[in-house]
């Protein structure tokens, strides 16, 4: 069994999954709090058989990262430290397991496509920072996400090149017309592509 879990990302990039899977996201829940608070919301352990996925991370690029900048903080202090502490809380936690499977932050919305569909931004989404910024703290966000990968042998799961436009912000027209991927065809194409390697892994270990 495939256990999602993350914020409402989760829910968007694994819908009309074609293989059985069980959707724990919570909406609005931040990289920055898995880590802090050493817990992922709604995991319970399930046993060596399942797949565990976890999708954080959009939120902190859109808003939070910036909003500590903007007290005085150190840009890569605040990003080493919120992939720290967040993949130290999947080791933590996770520790029966078929797979972990790490998925990386979707390409930044711009600005600009969101206010001219839906109007000014209001506290329901913020964008702190430029579009630029938001593109690097997402680039350096997944750098990092693919070393802890490696180092802990989690699977990383990134196939966003696919909704990526050249300015590095996500492609509007296969949004939600908000921050979400409306389109997922090719997420989870890609993310069929990855199960069906992990049970040719896992099987290879069995034999």
């Amino acid at each position: 069994m495939i256990y999602v879990y993350g914020d409402s990302h989760a829910y968007t990039n694994f819908k009309k999954l074609p293989v059985p899977y069980i959707d724990h996201h919570q909406s609005n829940i931040t990289m920055f709090r898995i880590g802090r608070d050493n817990r992922i919301i709604n995991f319970n352990e399930q046993g060596e058989q399942h797949i565990i996925c976890l999708v954080y991370g959009e939120i902190d690029c859109r808003c939070h990262i910036q909003k500590q900048i903007n007290q005085g903080k150190d840009e890569d202090e605040i990003i080493n430290e919120l992939v720290e502490r967040y993949v130290t809380t999947i080791h933590n936690n996770v520790t029966r397991y078929k797979a972990v499977i790490i998925v990386g932050v979707i390409p930044p919305t711009k600005q600009n496509d969101y206010e001219s569909l839906n109007g000014p931004i209001t506290h329901e989404y913020p964008f702190v920072g430029t579009d630029e910024d938001r593109v690097r703290y997402t680039a350096k966000v997944n750098q990092l996400l693919q070393r802890a990968c490696e180092q802990h042998n989690y699977y990383y799961f990134n196939p966003h090149t696919h909704y990526t436009r050249e300015d590095g912000t996500l492609q509007y027209e296969v949004s939600d017309k908000t921050v979400h991927l409306g389109d997922n065809s090719i997420f989870i194409t890609k993310f069929m592509e990855l199960y069906e390697n992990i049970k040719k892994d896992t099987e290879s270990i069995i034999r």
